[in-house]
């Protein structure tokens, strides 16, 4: 059994990044077969947010989610994409220019090296991983195996688990999985969250390779995959760390946009942050800092960058309406909290919680700090639009950890994971700020290096 689901959970994710290739191919085309593996796994990021958004919407609608249903939806994606991209005048990859090995080269092979040693280990745990994990086991992995049992969420079976109206796309996706595995095999499951970590750290360095020197990004890459709370909870199958992947490649996306490169980031962060918005009650909160984050970073460019950011936030916010219309006319609640301020008595604990856990090093060893750092040094040496972005970022992301404690009443001040959840939420921090440090790094490093070349 198990090499049958390794085997179609392999064939599966291929899948993922066939229709992510499309998806990317209709935004921005490639230039050459070397370019479309470097941004394979930006790719596939954009196959399983696609793919998240159209099985949703099928859902909503009433499409019995059977096997062929989900392939239904991936082959109308993909050839929706073609068709646009045809539209757009994209062309077939060319020949890629032969590779020169540098050193910089040999250094980005050392922590390739590091990474897939990383990621081998995790496998091994992963491919015989018992389902522990309280939320997954309650109410994540039961929602899966009710549409994979009756093709459909059961608003009488919704209602007797935790979390009803948390957005369908991890079960859909848990659904995937056990279609292609043959089964509802919980155990390798696990390896299903493997390919999402392998795909977002693939995602993140494709994106940066050739922008930030090599002997800066891998060592962040390493930290990141290292540090204590994200190695210990990458194969958990629940929503929070896939969406925290969605978000933050987003985010990188982002900083792209920012730096007015051509106009594909856009169209990617809204795909990838609509799926966001449909991964995790968190995911609205997050997509509304992102773009509040930008429109502050953006404002001296108020005639031409906000217009675009209000339609892709339009767009964002019509991507997670059908959903949340259906959940309420369905009678489900509990994705608001009782009300938008919270106790005022609740708010100066809430930030003091906020604040520890994102400073805490047994849960992210240097990871917040660093990124705290770098966007100071940036904002002194570097690129200070990007300092803005990120420092106004973090800073709204902390306020909204602190709002999220405070406002759902129901939740202690604790960071006791079993009963509030800004230990998880400050995950995306981490791992933000793990992203961002090798960019607003990079951007000082270059700096100095211009500086230098121009003393005569």
């Amino acid at each position: 059994m198990t090499a049958r689901a390794l085997a179609g959970l392999l064939v599966l994710n291929a899948g993922y990044l066939v229709v992510g290739s499309s998806l990317l191919w209709a935004v921005r085309g490639y230039g050459s077969w070397r370019e479309w593996a470097r941004y394979a796994g930006l790719a596939y990021l954009l196959g399983i947010a696609g793919l998240g958004i159209v099985w949703t919407l099928m859902l909503v609608v009433g499409v019995p989610m059977r096997a062929l249903a989900f392939l239904a939806g991936a082959v109308l994606l993909t050839v929706l994409c073609a068709i646009v991209g045809r539209a757009r005048g994209r062309s077939r990859p060319g020949p890629s220019a032969p590779l020169v090995l540098t050193t910089l080269s040999l250094v980005s092979a050392v922590g390739i090296a590091a990474v897939g040693v990383f990621f081998e280990a995790l496998f091994r745990a992963g491919r015989l991983h018992g389902l522990y994990a309280f939320d997954a086991w309650s109410f994540w992995v039961p929602k899966a195996k009710a549409i994979y049992a009756e093709g459909e969420l059961d608003v009488d079976f919704l209602v007797q688990v935790a979390h009803p109206s948390y957005p369908p796309v991890v079960p859909l996706l848990d659904v995937a999985a056990f279609h292609a595995m043959g089964g509802v095999d919980v155990v390798t499951l696990h390896v299903q969250y493997w390919f999402y970590a392998v795909g977002f750290v693939a995602a993140i360095a494709g994106m940066l390779l050739g922008r930030i020197p090599g002997w800066i990004l891998w060592p962040f890459v390493v930290l990141v995959l290292v540090a204590p709370r994200m190695s210990e909870s990458l194969l958990v199958p629940q929503a929070d760390f896939l969406l925290q992947f969605l978000v933050v490649a987003a985010v990188v996306a982002a900083v792209f946009w920012l730096r007015e490169e051509a106009g594909w980031p856009l169209p990617v962060l809204v795909v990838l942050l609509g799926a966001a918005v449909l991964t995790k009650r968190e995911g609205l909160l997050l997509a509304a800092v992102v773009f509040a984050a930008l429109a502050v970073a953006s404002a001296d460019r108020l005639r031409t960058a906000w217009p675009k950011l209000a339609v892709a936030g339009l767009a964002v916010a019509a991507i997670a309406m059908p959903w949340r219309l259906w959940y309420r006319d369905h009678g489900l609640t509990g994705e608001s909290p009782p009300g938008f301020l919270p106790p005022l008595d609740r708010v100066e604990e809430s930030l003091r919680l906020s604040l520890d856990v994102l400073l805490d090093p047994a849960l992210w060893s240097l990871l917040t700090v660093l990124g705290i750092a770098a966007v100071v040094l940036s904002a002194i040496w570097g690129d200070r639009r990007l300092a803005l972005f990120v420092g106004t970022l973090l800073v709204l992301l902390v306020l909204g950890g602190a709002w999220v404690s405070a406002a759902f009443t129901d939740l202690p001040i604790s960071a006791d994971e079993a009963v509030n959840p800004i230990v998880r939420y400050t995950g995306g921090i981490a791992l933000l700020a793990g992203v961002v440090c090798p960019i607003l790094l990079a951007g000082i490093w270059a700096g100095s290096r211009r500086g230098t070349e121009a003393v005569p």
